[in-house]
């Protein structure tokens, strides 16, 4: 099954026996209510994934949470329930526990123009028949939600933008901590001074303790401050790494097949790691820069009204380091760039030389091939160098700037202290906030490269996630018809990537039930026919249809899960036999699961074995033949199967194919590849892909011209 419609009994029993929610049948029975009749477009993998993985909360609350993972909002309803009308359903009604602690949850929906109560065992009740209880009306809206597309286009947020408002709370706890660090920062200037002008100068001997007291309070306040904004800031990296690695995974899962092609394995896995960068600049002494330049701010304020002279000279020396970030800046954002792509390069080669090694050694490239990559390795030290270089200049200029303005304010305040009637107070409060003032501005250029790499990760990620992904362009198109084996290609015409046209020109219609055969030589593009029947990919010119439908109208992934598909290179996924079973069909029952193990030769096999990583042996008769077993449970109409070994096809696996391409004709629309006389004598008809001619379509007696 491909979706959730009309299976609601079946889902009951899959989430009754699943190990996320087995333990409560009420929770289990209202979720499966819900999605039968709510969301009945929604696939069955995915409505699994968004089951909480623990118990964190008593199953009223579990249950809201589990709701607004699957897109609904849950507004209260104040309204009685004997009072609500039918325009408000769907309602969710949370009643009060059992005497044995049993939860109770009703769907209210609305039927023939009046409300129905549904319980999670899917009786129908009255309203008037079901306890009082919390209401809540339940919609689905996306601009409610900022990371939604929808959202994030009318406030013009990028999604790292939109993510970072979810966290309002915890950046009021960080200005309010960094509000009090700039006040406590500010206060310790002022308690020296006050410390030296009642004790040395005044001779205030008593009061000494007090203010060193005071002063240690304050310093220890001012730790206390820093920690918990530390510890706040800490948070907020650790949890923004989690969602953001979770939320890019998720739409590489998803993206358009076609898309997902196009993509370098390699540079995506480097792009979940590009947040790495941005954790690192929330907790880096960068964040905390930018946090204290309000109280050097605050400080060159200060400075200005005791001693406008040496207020000015501090403007100087900011508008200094203002112009050596603002150049080294230019420079920066052009080296950090050509090191993050050198950086990919490399990963890349280092990669390719260990999948290609053989075949490097076989064609006698060692010595090319070692070049190449020493070449891009002098390309990058030479980058690293340059950043190094003018990371030193930087570090002068800056150093110079400090150490200068610093000397002038201090010149300043002995020259022209009289004038301005500074006290040896004030004299000391200006030497005091002067480093305040300059010390944010210099660790501010020293931080350059980590400023531009979070820079960079930012503007990747936001890039990356503005690129649709399958399940948001699914919403938008029809639901997927029931599949018969209906199959049309109408003047379909494939091209590769250099722009060539693979196929050209192919036209055929398949009727239910037929078995159609792909043959052809090497690199003709059987492959890449049987990807254009998958949906994986689209055609570049022409129409494909299924069930009389264009594909494009059609929701791909739901499509593609209600195929079955052998593939040319398939894998046992770590887990049980059946968790791999299950992957294909979850609501398959025992019974038709022994059925597809037994016509495929595995009857008695123990599925509880356990496969403790990926496998995958392309010689091994077994990994085949639970391949196809997968492609039978998947399938819903039709049946694909990519090119399969010679060496497996001539032993057992044989005789289970054919046995199965027979029982298939009538029942199932099969499409293989194959260039085998023997297989492609059991197909209605042949498909002879052509390179850079028009396909060749035979039937069964003309199989003989396809030599």
């Amino acid at each position: 099954m491909t979706d959730t419609a009309g299976n609601e009994d079946a889902l009951r029993q899959i989430l009754t026996a699943h190990p996320l929610t087995a333990g409560d049948r009420a929770y289990a029975g209202i979720i499966a209510v819900i999605c039968a009749r709510l969301l009945p477009r929604m696939l069955l993998k995915d409505m699994l994934g968004c089951l909480p993985a623990h118990d964190y909360a008593e199953p009223g609350t579990r249950l809201l949470a589990t709701l607004r993972t699957l897109g609904f909002v849950a507004r209260p309803v104040r309204t009685p329930i004997r009072r609500l009308r039918p325009s408000r359903a769907p309602i969710l009604l949370i009643a009060p526990p059992l005497p044995d602690g049993s939860p109770q949850f009703w769907l209210l929906v609305a039927e023939a123009g009046r409300l129905v109560a549904i319980a999670p065992d899917g009786a129908h009740h009255a309203p008037k028949d079901v306890p009082d209880g919390e209401l809540f009306c339940l919609s689905q809206e996306d601009h409610v939600d900022p990371l939604s597309l929808e959202s994030r286009r009318h406030r013009r947020h990028t999604w790292l933008r939109a993510l970072l408002t979810t966290f309002g709370a915890l950046f009021g706890v960080v200005a309010l901590t960094t509000a009090m660090v700039n006040l406590l920062s500010l206060a310790q200037p002022f308690a020296i001074v006050t410390l030296y002008h009642a004790v040395f100068s005044r001779g205030d001997m008593p009061a000494l303790p007090w203010l060193a007291g005071a002063m240690v309070m304050v310093f220890l306040a001012n730790w206390g401050m820093m920690t918990l904004r530390a510890h706040a800031l800490a948070w907020l990296a650790a949890r923004l790494n989690y969602l953001v690695g979770r939320a890019t995974f998720e739409r590489i899962m998803h993206l358009p097949a076609a898309v997902a092609q196009r993509l370098d394995a390699k540079d995506q896995s480097s792009r979940i790691r590009s947040f790495e960068n941005i954790s690192d600049f929330i907790t880096g002494p960068l964040t905390v820069t930018l946090l204290d330049l309000p109280a050097g701010l605050v400080g060159l304020v200060i400075i200005t009204v005791l001693m406008w002279p040496a207020g000015l000279l501090l403007l100087v020396a900011t508008g200094l380091f203002a112009t050596i970030f603002k150049l080294a800046n230019r420079r920066m954002r052009v080296l950090t760039s050509m090191s993050s792509d050198l950086a990919t390069q490399l990963q890349r080669t280092m990669v390719a030389t260990f999948e290609q090694r053989e075949t490097i050694r076989l064609c006698g490239l060692q010595t090319r091939w070692a070049d190449l990559q020493q070449g891009r390795i002098a390309r990058a030290q030479h980058v690293a160098l340059l950043m190094h270089r003018l990371m030193a200049r930087v570090e002068a200029a800056c150093s110079f700037t400090f150490a200068a303005s610093f000397i002038g304010v201090t010149a300043t305040v002995a020259l022209a202290g009289q004038r301005f009637a500074l006290g040896p107070t004030e004299t000391l409060l200006v030497m005091f906030l002067s480093p305040m003032v300059l010390a944010p501005l210099h660790g501010l250029c020293m931080a350059l490269p980590r400023y531009e790499q979070g820079l960079r990760g930012l503007e990747q990620i936001n890039q990356f996630m503005q690129v649709g992904s399958e399940i948001e362009q699914d919403r938008l198109r029809r639901r997927l018809p029931t599949l018969t084996g209906r199959l049309d290609w109408r003047g379909v015409t494939m091209r590769v990537d250099d722009g060539r046209a693979l196929v050209l020109g192919l036209d055929i219609a398949i009727a239910p039930g037929e078995s159609v055969a792909l043959s052809g030589a090497a690199g003709s593009g059987k492959s890449l026919v049987l990807a254009l029947a998958h949906g994986r990919v689209a055609p570049s010119f022409g129409t494909m249809l299924v069930e009389g439908i264009d594909v494009a109208q059609l929701p791909l992934r739901a499509l593609r899960s209600a195929i079955g598909l052998v593939p040319q290179h398939p894998v046992l996924l770590p887990g049980t036999l059946a968790d791999n079973l299950a992957m294909a069909n979850p609501l398959a029952s025992e019974a038709a699961v022994a059925r597809v193990l037994a016509s495929v030769g595995l009857d008695g096999l123990d599925l509880a074995q356990v496969v403790t990583e990926a496998a995958e042996d392309a010689t091994s008769p077994f990994i085949w033949q639970f391949a196809l077993a997968q492609a039978l449970l998947a399938s819903s109409g039709f049946l694909l199967m990519d090119e399969i070994p010679n060496a497996v096809v001539n032993g057992k696996f044989g005789a289970i194919l054919k046995n199965v391409l027979q029982s298939a004709k009538g029942r199932l629309t099969v499409i293989f590849v194959t260039n085998r006389t023997d297989l492609l004598e059991l197909a209605d008809r042949v498909i002879v892909l052509r390179a850079l001619q028009t396909p060749l379509i035979l039937g069964a007696d003309q199989l003989a011209e396809v030599a």
